[in-house]
């Protein structure tokens, strides 16, 4: 393996050559563009799929919850596996286990087997991003983490982009199936390159011992939590005991893996002391608040090019492809500009530019404006680019080697709690704008520029948190 001329740490793999990391990047990024494409595919074709089956929308919308649980309950053994097996076999196995969920649910029968096997999908998805995050951190080191992240990001960039596109393509001129099989050449790939790039493990001799009392009180606190939340998604009010039961009891667990992991943090699954180190502590409040703006946002901006614009699925896909080429174009023509830039004037920079690109939005007047419609959503997407890979970096980039696996799993359960937090919100704040607007042609805009404009004023909240980073906190390119 190519290596740079710098002195490698005992017990860790040493940093591979510029080249070598750009190979790194390609084979993570192919890879990830499966389940990320994947998850914005199904979620287009939910009506489509209780017509296919006949069934109500109600429990064919279990396509969706059953993929989410399962990928958020197996995201705390991310860690272990690394750490036991290795980042690359890791990674190969979440592929491979994605793989065989995506050809099965293409060859499903009816709704209880395609339930089945997106679940299985779902384990396989859930140690995807995990197992990528700590690849990329131990191939770039701290002083290119930030460039790689960014680099990595413009490519995973392909599934939101396309996902809508390809998604509605497909429910209105192909067989649903494809909506999984889809995923097989992404697979395919990844799976290839990351036997030809992708370091084997370097054995240290030191196996961490699964911590099985850990795992049983997180996964079930996660995978409560999360389905208390999709009830509220589902129609449920915030007060049904569907919602606010399965979370009190999601976070009652939670507590006590806190108090487990506290008595010897070294062999608890995650070690909670992690959020003493200030960046890694901010990092997640920062991306449990991105539910609100950025999740919040690819929420509602879908749904308001279909019931505001009354665009058919397709449209609304090609209608929010601005968005991923903004992100691309910050990315690309900006990446030197911003390698000197500390991180948190990075993110504090792109949840501006995310409220610019969401206020145009908030005004119904504005809804018959095309032009300025695609510029906004150019500059929300360069937000999304300034802002999301600074994020995902500065949560491990001051973490030792040896706490990098452990640290990507935590941020990533962090993660996997704050999108649909934060997306349940403005859901509800939408139901509720509609249900209050006026009936008539304005009415839908009014409505939805309510719950825009609530989505620009959480935006306060991490740019405000952004502050408390370290002002040394900066990568070099």
């Amino acid at each position: 393996m190519e290596t740079t001329q710098q002195p490698a740490t005992t017990g860790a793999p040493p940093q591979v050559s510029d080249r070598r990391l750009t190979f790194t990047i390609v084979a993570l990024g192919v890879g990830a563009i499966a389940s990320i494409l994947d998850s914005t595919i199904v979620n287009v074709a939910v009506g489509h799929l209780a017509q296919v089956f006949g069934t109500s929308l109600t429990a064919t919308q279990c396509v969706i919850t059953g993929f989410l649980l399962a990928m958020t309950a197996v995201v705390p053994l991310s860690g272990w596996m690394i750490d036991r097996l290795g980042g690359r076999a890791t990674w190969t196995t979440a592929l491979g286990v994605f793989f065989a969920g995506s050809v099965l649910s293409g060859l499903a029968w009816d709704l209880p087997s395609l339930i089945g096997f997106r679940v299985l999908q779902g384990l396989g998805a859930g140690l995807i991003l995990p197992a990528m995050m700590a690849l990329m951190a131990q191939a770039a080191g701290r002083e290119r983490l930030m460039v790689a992240m960014g680099s990595l990001s413009l490519m995973v960039q392909v599934g939101p982009i396309l996902g809508p596109v390809v998604g509605g393509a497909l429910v209105q001129g192909a067989n649903w199936r494809w909506l999984f099989l889809v995923n097989i050449p992404f697979c395919v790939a990844g799976l290839i390159l990351a036997r030809i790039v992708l370091p084997p493990r370097q054995d240290d001799g030191q196996k961490r011992s699964l911590d099985a009392v850990g795992l049983a009180l997180l996964a079930p606190a996660l995978v409560a939590v999360i389905y208390g939340l999709s009830n509220v998604d589902a129609g449920s009010g915030p007060a049904s005991a569907g919602v606010w039961a399965p979370i009190a009891t999601g976070f009652a667990l939670l507590a006590a893996f806190v108090l487990w992991s506290l008595r010897d943090g070294t062999k608890a699954l995650i070690d909670v002391r992690l959020f003493r180190d200030r960046s890694f502590t901010v990092a997640g409040g920062l991306t449990v608040l991105s539910g609100f703006t950025m999740f919040g946002g690819l929420l509602l901006l879908p749904l308001y090019f279909q019931q505001v614009r009354g665009a058919s699925i397709i449209e609304a896909g090609l209608l929010l492809v601005p968005q991923g080429l903004g992100a691309a174009v910050l990315i690309i023509f900006a990446k030197k500009l911003l390698a000197d830039v500390p991180a948190r004037w990075r993110i504090i920079g792109g949840f501006i530019l995310m409220a610019l690109g969401t206020i145009p939005f908030a005004f119904p007047a504005t809804r018959d404006m095309t032009w300025l419609l695609i510029v906004s959503l150019v500059v929300r997407g360069m937000g999304i680019g300034a802002g999301t890979p600074s994020i995902s970096a500065l949560a491990v980039a001051g973490l030792p080697k040896a706490e990098i696996a452990r640290g990507t799993t935590a941020f990533n359960i962090v993660q996997r709690i704050g999108a649909p937090f934060g997306t349940t919100v403005i859901a509800i704040v939408l139901t509720r704008a509609i249900g209050h607007a006026p009936h008539t042609a304005a009415g839908p805009a009014t409505a939805f520029g309510t719950a825009f404009w609530w989505t620009v004023a959480f935006t306060a909240a991490p740019i405000a948190l952004a502050c408390l980073l370290p002002k040394a906190e900066k990568q070099q390119s």
